[in-house]
């Protein structure tokens, strides 16, 4: 750290430390609390951070009374103990990226208030369900201290910084209304749904956003040396196996970020509602729009998803209505419940 001033050593040694002991938390297999803590260790690792930058450039990163530098008194006994107060994490990230959004700004913003919302709950369910936006904070802060301090001073010059996930598959975003209000937990759900919807689909699907990875269990590899975990460029599969991809609903990572434009999505989901009942009516000639259908429907949707896609009929505005598209392969899903004769 040679060259900085001591102020900014130490608020880089703060911020750092901050961030290593939120991953190293987040690591341990014994903690519940993981999501909870870790977004608390790593608020207080960017707000160290942005200040050692901005002390570093010489601006001075406290809030303002008038013309002069706003002050907070703490009473210790008979003492007063006064100290400049400084900027938090919000005003912090409005004066570095000014008017500029960039998906790592919205980063930023979807934890500054997640974290007050969660300080007072444990909620393990929340892990697996803002997985990606976790992995992406800690990823953008190493890209932020490589941009303006170096990489010597990089959290991946002492560990790998890849958080580790569970196999727990409890989305907490597909929870029924009377879960979320038994775990306390309808705050938060919404709080999420309206971020994530808020944002464009440039942003969304940005691994400075959500970092996503998905992991396919494959064979046992007959070579001694083969390597245990293998990452697979996008560019380099067949379009037999993108296709494969796509009608899972998976969409792997790639180099440059990978984007379906919405009129290619809606090339694949092709069937509108009414499309989809008139399919029905010719494939099962007893086909009706009943309470059967749509207890049917909703069962093959909560199973796969990735057959619907449901569009926001304004998508600038949060309360727009909705309308589903619906993929193909949905059809085959109600043979498991109709057939051709009846």
């Amino acid at each position: 750290m040679r060259g900085l001033p001591i102020q900014v050593k130490e608020l880089l040694t703060k911020s750092r430390e901050s961030a290593l002991l939120a991953v190293e938390l987040y690591n341990k297999p014994a903690v519940s609390f993981k999501t909870g803590a870790y977004i608390s260790l790593m608020i207080i690792a960017w707000t160290a951070l942005f200040h050692a930058y901005y002390l570093k450039k010489r601006i001075k990163p406290y809030f303002k009374k008038g013309k002069r530098f706003e002050k907070i008194i703490e009473k210790v006994g008979n003492k007063e103990i006064k100290e400049y107060k400084w900027w938090d994490l919000s005003k912090c990230v409005k004066e570095y990226f000014k008017s500029n959004n960039p998906p790592e700004r919205k980063n930023l913003e979807f934890f500054i208030p997640l974290r007050n919302m969660i300080e007072h709950r444990n909620l393990p369910e929340l892990d697996i369900s803002i997985f990606g936006e976790c992995q992406s904070l800690v990823s953008n802060f190493d890209d932020f201290i490589e941009k303006e301090f170096g990489k010597s001073f990089m959290l991946s010059q002492n560990l790998s910084h890849t958080l580790q996930f569970s196999f727990i598959d409890k989305n907490i975003l597909e929870y029924k209304k009377n879960e979320l209000e038994t775990k306390n937990l309808k705050q938060i759900v919404n709080f999420i749904k309206a971020y994530r919807s808020s944002l464009s689909t440039n942003i969304f699907q940005s691994d400075k956003y959500q970092y996503k990875v998905v992991l396919i269990k494959v064979a046992n590899h007959s070579g001694r040396n083969a390597l245990p975990l293998k990452f697979v460029n996008y560019n380099d599969l067949s379009e037999e196996d993108k296709q494969k991809l796509h009608e899972t609903g998976i969409v792997l990572t790639k180099e440059k970020e990978v984007k379906i434009p919405e009129d290619k999505l809606l090339e694949d989901y092709k069937f509108q509602y009414e499309e989809l009942c008139s399919k029905l009516k010719d494939k099962f000639p007893s086909f009706k729009r009943n309470q059967q259908f749509y207890l049917i429907k909703r069962k093959i949707i909560a199973n796969k998803p990735n057959l619907v896609y449901s569009r926001r009929l304004d998508p600038e505005n949060l309360k727009s209505q909705k309308k589903d598209f619906y993929h193909p392969n949905i059809l085959k899903e109600f043979e498991n419940y109709y057939s051709a004769n009846n």
